[in-house]
């Protein structure tokens, strides 16, 4: 009977010879292989010279494909029916795949490993002093120290940590924009109840000299808890990396993962609530007059200013009829002449104004930027702060180096400081201004009870990631109490030119 089980569809045999050709799968097989060896090694080598961390995660593509191929060439091999040859060629290139591919990928992910390790330490310590720094403290060795290691490991070496006068007269608004950090501002405001916990790489690459990377953390609060992305970046040199924690406002991230306590919310609704009373504030000081439609400004502190203290300071003057008291003054003139534009001044204004209102500040090395006429700086730029002599932080300054409210509880009150910009006569035209801030207080009460009570419950309060609605409707009675600022004269670039820098 003739043999009727089917051939595999493959060349000939010759009956005379033992040859079968090569499977062209082992022959790929092998040069995948081959090409990744070669490619391991001379990478390899390159890196040794350099000094450098071999990390090429798209290495990989070569030892998995190499053992796809190697795999389907021996099954091929093996159901040919000895038409095809190849089978030590699949096994060499099975084997240089998987030995070098594992031998790569132990190096890789120990790299990551160390990598990892190197960033939590970093934080850790820079962590210790974040957690110690009051940015009220002129000299503050923990703000010098967690400072001291945002800045690139090449700058560093002209100073110590110590050295704040050195560090705020080369890195000024750097500086300042650190001390001003939001997550420096959580601490200050939780000191001795805040924790913070490395999670691990959340991303990082090498470039040439450098490995780039963001830590992933946690911020646990009486306010809450709230993710964290710290980034991070490793100067590589004679194989040493030396860290650097890049400085950043937005370390604690405000996301929909950001879980606030009933306390967290009290502090949310502090600020949102100071901000605009302080903008209030100072739009009733620099308010304007209207004369058939056209604004007319007082120049000379006659009208508005007076009312705005007497709102905001003294509260002798209900906010209700500011507008009308203002909007009245040029029909006033119609019939008493120029005295119409006066408001009657107090006692306690006049007082007020020459001593109490306005708080020259230290520079963060204890020394005072204006030794002489610093009253009179203030009080050019409060009797003209109709022409935006005194306004909200980023008006004057583009890029201004001081955004972010701070928050300080008292056993009897709340204090709250916006940051604003002075213009004193000495201030050019453009993108420069003396930095300040408005300090508001609120001693209700009843609403200091409620958030005491808030705080102690703190991270045993249910979280939520919205404001309780009764909040929302709550009015905060925000008292203005000073003016604060060093009146040190700072310039900073226009948008426009920062970004025809980079």
């Amino acid at each position: 009977m003739a043999d009727t089980t089917p051939r595999l569809n493959s060349t000939p045999v010759d009956p005379q010879s033992d040859y079968a050709p090569v499977s062209w799968m082992a022959i790929t097989a092998l040069a995948v292989a081959g090409i990744f060896a070669s490619l391991l090694l001379s990478l390899v080598l390159t890196a040794f010279r350099s000094n450098k961390p071999l990390i090429e995660i798209w290495l990989f593509i070569f030892p998995v494909l190499g053992i796809v191929v190697a795999f389907a060439a021996r099954r091929h091999i093996l159901n040919s029916e000895g038409t095809r040859t190849g089978l030590k060629l699949a096994a060499w290139a099975w084997w240089i795949c998987v030995v070098s591919g594992l031998s790569y990928a132990a190096y890789f992910w120990a790299t990551e490993y160390t990598v990892q390790s190197d960033t939590e330490r970093q934080f850790s310590a820079w962590t210790e002093n974040v957690k110690k720094i009051d940015p009220a403290t002129p000299n503050d060795p923990a703000l010098a120290a967690a400072f001291y290691q945002t800045l690139p490991p090449s700058q560093r070496v002209a100073f110590s940590a110590s050295n704040t006068t050195v560090m705020q007269d080369r890195f000024g608004p750097d500086f300042v924009t650190f001390r001003q950090n939001k997550l420096l501002m959580m601490i200050l405001r939780n000191p001795g109840q805040c924790e913070l916990t490395p999670q691990g790489l959340k991303q990082w690459q090498q470039l040439p000299g450098k490995i780039e990377c963001a830590l992933a953390a946690t911020l646990k609060t009486p306010e809450g808890e709230f993710p964290m992305v710290i980034p991070m970046e490793a100067a590589l040199e004679k194989g040493k990396r030396e860290w650097q924690i890049k400085a950043f406002d937005g370390y604690v991230q405000d996301t929909p993962m950001s879980m606030r306590t009933p306390y967290g919310w009290y502090v949310e609704w502090l600020d949102y609530t100071g901000r605009i009373a302080c903008d209030q504030f100072l739009k009733t000081a620099g308010a304007a007059t209207y004369v058939g439609g056209i604004p007319h400004y007082i120049p000379d502190g006659i009208l508005a200013q007076p009312i705005a203290y007497e709102m905001f300071h003294t509260g002798t003057i209900p906010k209700s009829i500011e507008n009308r008291i203002v909007s009245t003054a040029f029909d006033r003139v119609r019939l008493t002449g120029v005295l119409g534009l006066f408001w009657p001044t107090s006692p306690a204004y006049v007082k007020s104004m020459q001593s109490g209102f306005f708080v020259q500040t230290p520079l963060a090395d204890g020394k005072m930027a204006v030794e002489a006429n610093a009253k009179e700086d203030f009080l050019y730029c409060w009797t003209n702060i109709a022409f935006e002599r005194i306004t909200l932080s980023g008006r004057s300054l583009p890029n201004s180096p001081d955004k972010n409210t701070m928050i300080r509880f008292f056993p009897d009150r709340v204090e709250i400081s916006v940051p604003i910009e002075l213009k004193p006569a000495r201030c050019e035209p453009k993108n420069s201004a003396a930095l300040g801030r408005l300090v508001l207080t609120m001693d209700d009460k009843d609403i200091l009870a409620e958030m005491s009570a808030a705080r102690e419950i703190g991270l045993k309060g249910t979280k939520t990631d919205s404001i309780p609605t009764d909040l929302q409707k709550k009015v905060c009675p925000w008292k203005v109490t000073r003016i604060e600022s060093n009146l040190k004269v700072i310039r900073t670039a226009s948008p426009q030119a920062a970004g025809a820098g980079e």
